[in-house]
């Protein structure tokens, strides 16, 4: 027990001391016209093929909390599990101009984000209306009863799925009992008799 005192007092002896008042600073945050708010920095980019830029918005009155959303996003989308593994893609999270929106928005938004391509939503369901990957804020924060999997496993599924209509995929049905679902089968609705997967990096 000592040795290992004596080891831990050494490590904290050495290591840089912050001066006083210091912290690290926050990204910053800026607003659409809409009011959707964003991570005003850019972020890392992420694979080794075609380039596709995105944003990530969150409505305000959903309550959730911008940088901490876009942490979780950029995480999952940056994963070589997601479409820069899957298919020849790279992906960046940029301030201005993106290819591909993702607003995380409370479900009257979704709906009347998605009924502008003629989708009904129903508030329950997500979205890509041609624009924008618009994700039911509900859903995000509660996942889905037909999803047969955890809460973490729907938002990287949601995401992934939305974000693949942007990059040009469609719908598949479950391949075959017990395999794992494609990520672009409409798991919301129902896994089974598919597992629940949230990676196109591991479609069957």
């Amino acid at each position: 027990m000592t040795g290992a005192v004596g080891v831990l007092l050494t490590v904290l002896l050495v290591l840089p001391v912050p001066p006083d008042g210091f912290a690290p600073r926050p990204p910053p945050l800026d607003t659409t016209a809409a009011g959707f708010a964003f991570v005003d920095e850019p972020g890392p980019r992420a694979g080794k093929g075609r380039p596709r830029t995105y944003r990530l918005e969150v409505e305000p009155e959903t309550g959730v909390d911008t940088r901490l959303f876009t942490y979780q996003a950029e995480r999952i989308l940056n994963d070589e599990r997601g479409w820069t593994g899957a298919r020849p893609w790279t992906l960046r999270r940029v301030r201005r101009r993106p290819d591909i929106r993702v607003v995380l928005a409370t479900p009257a938004t979704v709906d009347r984000l998605c009924a502008e391509a003629g989708l009904r939503t129903l508030g329950r369901l997500s979205c890509w209306n041609g624009r924008v990957a618009a994700l039911n804020a509900a859903r995000w924060q509660e996942g889905s009863d037909g999803f047969d999997g955890s809460l973490r496993r729907y938002r990287r599924y949601v995401l992934n799925h939305e974000v693949g209509h942007a990059l040009g995929q469609r719908h598949r049905l479950c391949p075959r009992r017990g395999a794992r679902a494609p990520v672009m089968q409409q798991q919301t609705l129902g896994t089974r008799p598919c597992r629940a997967n949230g990676w196109p990096a591991l479609d069957p």
